[in-house]
């Protein structure tokens, strides 16, 4: 007998022009959507002329209550799409427990591309996007708190931060306390007629008055700076001592990149400890 398949589908977060063919697709054909406002997810339905098939609600406090229901609508061989309000379902949204019960269950998940927040934010901060950390939401517990800023304080790349228009301004503050000096770009209504990118200091936006305290916001925080290494150092004569038979150059180039040094640097070190 077939079982259903639990299919996260992303929905914009502003622009209803975002939502993807697939995902138009996937709504048609399931006989149930699990969305957080069932209100919010009927109105996206009539913008494609979809009918609304069973729309069960489906948010913060009362998802585990629903994992039973889901799972017997799939245990029926019908598929299920999960929806949040805006952006992909999982990512600081409903959804992320039940896909770690179904996977346990062994029913299969399948997510669709589709509209985040985070992604555009990072795009357009301005900074290094090779690695980032993603944060999503501040704990609201103040030890946590503090653990995650200090986390991002000392963070070697960009950390992506999500935040609403009730909080934005305690965050920054909080954040000044911890890297004053850093770099942000802060989203504000991404892909929506209010759209902005704020850029500066921690420091400068705090003391600034040009966030407008409306919609949903995303901050990029920059790397910290990273302060060369002490060279030489014990772990540099560990390296040189534990690798006799790594050619001079190649243990050098090594070095180089484990210590952010100049490669005749690295070797003229080599050489002298080997001799």
């Amino acid at each position: 007998m077939r079982i259903g398949v639990i299919y996260l589908v992303p929905v914009p977060i502003g622009n209803l022009r975002d939502i993807t063919l697939r995902a138009l697709d996937v709504f048609k054909s399931v006989s149930l959507i699990a969305c957080e406002d069932t209100r919010k997810t009927a109105f996206l339905l009539s913008q494609y002329q979809i009918p609304a098939p069973r729309l069960l609600s489906f948010h913060k406090f009362n998802e585990r209550s629903r994992e039973q229901a889901i799972f017997r609508h799939l245990d029926g061989g019908e598929d299920i799409a999960i929806a949040s309000d805006a952006g992909s379902p999982a990512i600081s949204d409903p959804a992320q427990k039940l896909v770690e019960e179904a996977i346990k269950r062994g029913y299969l998940v399948q997510a669709l591309p589709g509209a985040t927040a985070l992604i555009p934010a990072l795009s357009i901060s301005g900074f290094d996007c090779s690695a980032f950390q993603f944060v999503g939401f501040l704990p609201a517990k103040i030890k946590d708190r503090k653990l995650a800023l200090e986390q991002i304080r000392d963070f070697p790349h960009p950390s992506i931060v999500y935040e609403s228009v009730h909080h934005i301004k305690d965050t920054l503050a909080q954040m000044n306390e911890y890297f004053p000096a850093r770099r942000v770009a802060i989203a504000r209504e991404i892909s929506k007629l209010h759209e902005e990118c704020i850029r500066g200091t921690v420091a400068d936006l705090v003391l600034g008055d040009n966030i407008t305290e409306k919609g949903e916001f995303v901050i990029v925080i920059d790397s910290a700076e990273q302060k060369p290494a002490e060279f030489p150092n014990p772990e540099a004569e560990l390296m040189v001592a534990q690798n006799p038979d790594i050619k001079s150059k190649n243990l050098a180039e090594k070095l180089s990149l484990r210590f952010g040094i100049s490669k005749n640097l690295a070797y003229e070190y080599v050489l002298e400890c080997r001799r």
